[in-house]
């Protein structure tokens, strides 16, 4: 009787110890699987997407995480387009910090219509819509300073940030005005851009919340000049914001 008392005991526990085995199998295959969804629901193609804005075609890629707490919208200038976002990495490195990342084809730029009908910061306004950019901070390079500058300064939408890489249009905008500008600022330029410097150094850095950011030896496009710098610079500023 004692006998099979323990032969029963023993089995016992080794369908006890077989069932938990089992289970550390089944919730370890749950989290892998989870985290393969997480994974998955990162989305983005290496074709453009496109859409209509007042009866044109904007070009445009969307590189979004499953969840993410701002959209970076990247624009660029007169001898770029979309493309030097992602040959850059810069898309693919906001993604995987955690960020939406747009770079979109300015009007008659790479593969954008020409003309929209529209003035630079409604153009860039309806795009926003169009694309339900929010919570944004905009990287504006160069000319589309053109765009960004407008909107920055009209406060619509109100934007979580704002990168101005060396753009133009700065002097378009009294210097006290930007001494009002109430938004987290990085402020980009090169230190061999002989042409935008003073400009940048004098205006923005009077914004009150403005971070300074000169690339050493850095040209005008200067993110091209040191691209590790540059990451490094973007996600610094996007993690305190």
């Amino acid at each position: 009787m004692e006998l099979n008392f323990q032969v029963n005991r023993t089995c016992l526990y080794i369908l006890l110890f077989f069932f938990a085995g089992l289970m550390i199998i089944y919730l370890g295959g749950s989290f892998s699987e989870k985290s393969a969804i997480q994974y998955a629901d990162m989305t983005h193609s290496d074709s453009p997407l496109h859409i209509d804005v007042n009866g044109n075609k904007v070009a445009y890629y969307d590189y979004s995480p499953t969840s993410y707490s701002f959209t970076v919208l990247l624009l660029h200038g007169m001898r770029f387009s979309k493309e030097n976002w992602r040959t850059l990495g810069t898309l693919d490195i906001l993604l995987k910090n955690g960020y939406r990342a747009i770079a979109v084809d300015l009007p008659g730029y790479g593969d954008s219509d020409r003309t929209t009908g529209l003035s630079n910061e409604d153009f860039l306004r309806q795009f926003m819509e169009k694309v339900d950019s929010e919570s944004t901070v905009i990287v504006s390079p160069s000319m589309s300073g053109q765009f960004a500058i407008p909107v920055v300064f009209s406060g619509r939408p109100v934007l979580s940030g704002w990168v101005p890489v060396a753009p133009v249009s700065i002097s378009s905008h009294k210097l006290e005005e930007y001494q009002s500008l109430q938004l987290p600022v990085l402020a980009v330029y090169g230190e061999n851009d002989n042409q935008f410097r003073s400009q940048v150094e004098q205006y923005l850095g009077s914004i009150p919340r403005v971070r300074m950011k000169m690339i050493t030896g850095g040209s005008h496009p200067c993110y091209l000049d040191s691209p590790a710098e540059w990451h490094q610079s973007l996600l610094s500023f996007l993690s305190e914001l």
